[in-house]
This record gives structure tokens, sequence and C-alpha cells, in this order.
């Protein structure tokens, strides 16, 4: 195929690559591993091995299935394939090509009615109804008698349990064994799944989770829906497959048959959702099942400067975990890194407000700058900081804090107190309320379930409270306006772009210019709830993911001291953030140019007008530069940066 300039259209798709990417782009239809690390052009590759697949003839466009972990993730892919004039691959999450298929399949499965019945069919709320139901059963109690935070902690572990294909029968070994702490017993959790699944059989729904069960069973069971999907679908691509669990990989495994015609990509390095399900061995150990398959690592940091890449490689430097050769940072150098303490919380807010406030000022836009935190109660003493400091905020994933049920009855209660007392001292008339509502704070629940968040949210109010100037918080009727007004900040555009402010795990996938890395603290980042050897090697993949998510500017934060006084340790992982001695400089410090004498064929360097390209002639004090899509370009060496 041709595009009228005299190149191919498939010689097209390749330029601009780097010879990682051109090799994982060009290999056979499978099996095919990528590791791409962070900032290495990942969803790029893809895309662009999926257009060259089809422009060579390999794989048609529409046999191809590509899949994805979320609709985000499955709407670039579709718009980056379209921008390369390749149209008719199906980018979809496991759980939409599932219900795509059943639709399609109904009645091979011999199920009652049409088609698949979601249960959210049956209105808002009825998967909670389903699931209080199902405890009240248990529990021989009244379905309204049941607590929340219980129904909340059973949908946790039905989640957990599905992504590991687990039935009602299996989950208690299994959960036991893998060290499951929900906020009741496991027998509990097991009665409760089997009576929620005899319900939504009766009922004739499938939640959520059973699309991925229901459409791999009947793949297994029936001959004739099996060949006429694989005949649809001759190859398959699987995105960030660190994350996929065994739920989806039975699915995957009944899409492909006995054909081997995958190819996978993912970064063992940013595998965080054990606590899901998400099961890492499947990408470490793709060439176990398939000891033919091609395996191709993109190692070229593309996303970050010099100094980010170093903290994120001596970071997994030495660990199993890290799965793959260190990053090559492709940007250039910037500035150095930072590591900066507070005396305490309140302390480290400010730092955190004066560093966004520096990067404001040296013209990075709001929007290029996140602060992330471990847990999600961390973000409301460190959005308040911001607020109160005239700084734009606005949540990762738009949840408001203060709309939390919790938090909304206690604002419900204080202005009850508002209207008939108004003058009443607000310290009081706070603790009251909160004793009221059950919260303790000297008396944290066990576990990390919704009883725990529950009282961390309680416990965040009550500290941002304790650290409000007394204007706000004399007299309740003060206080109530102040929560109300900070409540209606939640939901209020931000205007001209904001600061970010997120958990770790909202932010995978993510990217920007500047980011804070806030409460790097022994119990926090990694988590006091990380006890085991693979839970506490998640949480060092999860403060790689946070590294990762900064191009230019990276500053982590900590407190020697929390909010009352208890003494903090430094997070071990900010070892890494420590430069060689070697490399020790300011942290504007420019690059420094190098003389044709030191430049040869064959090396990387950066251009400040051209960017990054690879060095193909030198003589006479210039440098014929190939800087890919930008072509070939001879310039001056004194604007060279080699990397």
């Amino acid at each position: 195929m041709r595009d009228g300039r005299g190149g191919s259209d498939a010689d097209r798709v390749l330029a601009g690559l780097d010879e990682q990417q051109t090799g994982a782009v060009v290999a056979p239809p499978g099996p095919v591993r990528i590791m791409a690390g962070a900032g290495t052009g990942k969803t790029r590759t893809i895309t662009h091995r999926i257009a060259y697949q089809h422009l060579t003839g390999a794989v048609p466009a529409h046999g191809v299935l590509a899949v994805t972990h979320s609709s985000r993730a499955a709407g670039e892919m579709r718009d980056r394939l379209a921008r390369l004039g390749v149209g008719g691959v199906q980018a979809r999450t496991f759980h939409a090509a599932a219900l795509r298929q059943l639709r399609y399949f109904w009645r091979a499965t011999g199920l009652p009615g049409d088609g698949p019945v979601l249960i959210d069919a049956d209105g808002p709320g009825a998967q909670y109804r389903y699931l209080r139901g199902a405890l009240g059963a248990v529990l021989r109690t009244p379905a309204r008698d049941v607590d929340a935070s219980m129904v909340t902690d059973l949908s946790t572990e039905l989640t957990w349990a599905a992504a590991r294909d687990l039935t009602p029968a299996e989950y208690e070994a299994q959960a036991e064994a893998a060290g499951r702490k929900p906020g009741m017993r496991l027998s509990t959790v097991a009665g409760a799944m089997r009576r929620y699944t005899t319900a939504k059989r009766a009922a004739g729904v499938l939640d959520f989770a059973d699309l991925l069960a229901t459409c791999a069973r009947l793949l297994e069971d029936d001959d004739e829906v099996a060949a006429t999907v694989r005949q649809q679908y001759a190859a398959f691509v699987v995105d960030e497959y660190q994350d996929t669990d065994p739920a989806q990989q039975r699915l995957l495994d009944a899409w492909l048959g006995d054909r081997d015609t995958l190819a996978v990509v993912g970064d063992a390095r940013q595998a965080v959702y054990a606590f899901k399900g998400a099961d890492t061995s499947l990408l470490r150990d793709f060439t176990v099942r398939f000891p033919h398959a091609v395996t191709v690592d993109l190692v070229q940091d593309y996303r970050s400067t010099t100094q980010v890449v170093d903290v994120a490689n001596r970071l997994m430097a030495g660990r199993p975990e890290s799965a793959g050769p260190a990053l090559v940072g492709m940007l250039g150098d910037g500035p150095a890194v930072q590591v900066v303490q507070g005396d305490d919380e309140e302390d480290e807010d400010a730092r955190v407000v004066a560093t966004v406030r520096r990067w404001l000022a040296a013209g990075v836009p709001p929007e290029e700058i996140a602060v992330l935190h471990r847990f999600n109660a961390q973000a409301v003493a460190l959005t308040a900081a911001l607020r109160d400091a005239g700084v734009p905020v606005v949540a990762a994933d738009g949840q408001a804090y203060f709309d939390r049920r919790e938090v909304a009855h206690v604002r419900a209660l204080l202005r009850e107190h508002a209207a008939r007392t108004p003058d009443e001292d607000a310290a009081d008339v706070l603790g009251q309320v909160l004793a009221r509502v059950g919260h303790d704070p000297d008396a944290p629940p066990d576990g990390t379930g919704a009883a725990r968040e529950r009282w961390d949210a309680l416990e965040a109010l009550r500290s941002l409270v304790a650290t409000l100037p007394a204007a706000l918080t004399g007299t309740v009727r003060a206080l109530s306006a102040d929560l109300d007004r900070r409540a209606a900040e939640d939901h209020a555009p931000p205007g001209r772009g904001a600061v970010t402010v997120s958990t770790i795990h909202k932010a995978k996938g993510l990217e920007w210019d500047a980011v804070v890395v806030a409460r790097a603290t022994e119990g926090s980042l990694p988590s006091v709830y990380a006890t085991t050897s693979a839970e506490t090697a998640e949480e060092r993949r999860l403060a790689y993911v946070a590294v990762t998510r900064a191009r230019r500017h990276l500053v982590a934060t900590w407190a020697g001291a929390r909010r009352g006084g208890r003494a903090n340790t430094a997070s071990p992982y900010l070892s890494a953030f420590a430069a060689p001695r070697a490399r020790a400089g300011r942290a504007d410090d420019p690059p420094t140019p190098r003389s044709t004498s030191t430049l040869t064929v064959g090396q990387r360097v950066t251009h400040d007008t051209h960017g990054l390209g690879r060095v193909v002639d030198v003589r006479d004090g210039t440098v014929t530069i190939d800087f890919g899509t930008g072509g070939r370009r001879t310039v001056a060496s004194g604007r060279i940066v080699t990397l």
C-alpha cells in the first residue's frame, strides 16, 4: 500500500519509533510479551503494532480484539488507531467485550429472557439491597438493621472472589490463605455470597462480575459459539497485562482456544492491584506458558528527566519485583529531586503549599501539578491547605470528601446545633456530634475495611477542624458555615486549571510536569497494613508508580511528627531520592553542552530546539543528527547535550 509520498503506509507507521518499539511492532502475531516501562510509549507501540499488522496483511483490523482494563484506555486506543487510518479494531474492556458477546449469543446460554439483565436494571442501589438482604439472612436479622459498612465489605470480598474466579464454597479457605480481613467472619462472607448468588439466580439477573464467568463458561461449553468467536477474532492484544486477574485470564483463554496469537503489554513494576485480585505472575510467567514467545523490553523513557528516571531505577534496583532492565531517561537533564521534611503534618502541608506556589510562579500550569498520597483520608488536610492558600484544587477521581455519608451526617448535625445554639463552643459541639455518630478517636477499628475507612474519614474531619484558625471555628455557627463552604468548593468548577490531589492508585496511568509525593512516612508509604513480603513489595511498586508520574519536577515530603505529637519515621523509599555524589548539583543547573571531540556516531543526544536524536556524522565543528520524524539536521555542536 502506498501513501502518495513514495513510501508505503506500513513504513509510515514505523517512522519515529525507536529500535525496541519497532521490534515490538514488527514481531509476529504471537505470542509476544512487551515489557513496557513507565513513559516508554506503551500505547503508541501497541496501536502502531495493530496498524502495522493490518497494513502488511498479517492480521486484518477487524480480526483484532484489543482488551483493556478501563473505558478511557479503550477509547484512547480507538482514537490513536483512527489517526493512523486504521478502523474496525474492537478495543474494549474485558467486561464490555463479554457483555457484547453474551447479548449476541444469549439463547445459547440456556438462561431465561432475551438477553443478560444486569442487577442495576432493578433500580439504583439494587445490588446494595441484594447484598444487605443476603447478610441479613445469614445473620438472622432484618436487612434494615445490617450495618452499611458490612455491606461495603461484602461487596469488596465479592469483587476479590470473582477476580480470583472463586465459588462461594472456595472463598473461605482461599481468603484465609490470602490474609483477607473483612469486617466480619470469613464464614459470614461465604454464607452471604451463597445467599446472594441464589437471589440473583431466582431474579434472573447478573452482576458485573458474572459477565466474565458466564461468557467464559458459554465458550467452554458450546463448541459452535466458540468456533464463531474464534473465527471472528484472529489475534488478541491485552493492555496493562500486569493488572489481569484469573477470571479475565479464563475468558481470554476461552477466546484463544488452542491458538497463541496473543500480544500482551505490561510493566511488573506497576502491578499495584493485588488487593483487587490481579495476578502479576501472568505477565512474569508468560514465557513459561509460551516458551517460544518473543519478549521485547521497552526501556527508553520519553516522559521524565534523567533525575526522575534515576530515582525510579534506584527504587527498584535489585528487587525481584523489578522484573526488567533499568529505564533510560530520554528527556534530558532537569531539576534535582528533593526531599522536604516538616516538623509535623501541619508544617508539612505548609511546605507542600510553598512547593506548589514556587512551581506556579515559575510558570508551571496548575493542571500540570499533582499532589499524591497513599490513603483517601490524607487528601482532606492537603486539599484544605492548598485551597486556603488560594490554590485551585481538583480531585483526580472527582469524588467529594464532604459528600461521604458519615461526613455529611456530621455536617447536618452541626447545622442543627447552629440553628438552636449558634454561639455554643464549636470544639465541644463537634466532640458531642462525633460521639453521637459513634466515633472514638482513640479506638480505630482493626483491618482495612469500610469501618476503618469511615473512622479515617471522621478522624480526618476532626484533625482538620483542630488546625483551623479560631476565627473560623470559635462557634458552632462559624464552624458549620466553614464546613459548608468547603463542601461547596468540592463541587465548584476549578476555573482555569487546578492542581490535582489524588491517591497514588488513582494517579496510575496519568502524568504531570510536577509531582509532590506527600506523607512519605513508615506506616503511610509503605502502608502499616502491609505485613507480608508480597504486600510490602507492592507498596514499593506503588512508590515507583508515584515517582514515574512526574515529567520534570519531583519532591517528596514527610513530617517528623503526626498530628497529636507522635513521632514519624521517614519512608525507607526516600533513600532512592538521594542522587550519587558524582551527580550533585543545584536543582536548576543547566545541562553542559559537549564539543564535537566527545561526540561519536550512534550516540543519543538532545538539542534545545529539535529534541531527541542520534548522531550520524561528526566533522568540522558540526554534527549531523537524525531526529526521527523531524528528519536529519546538521547543527552546531555547542547546542548538543549527550544523554
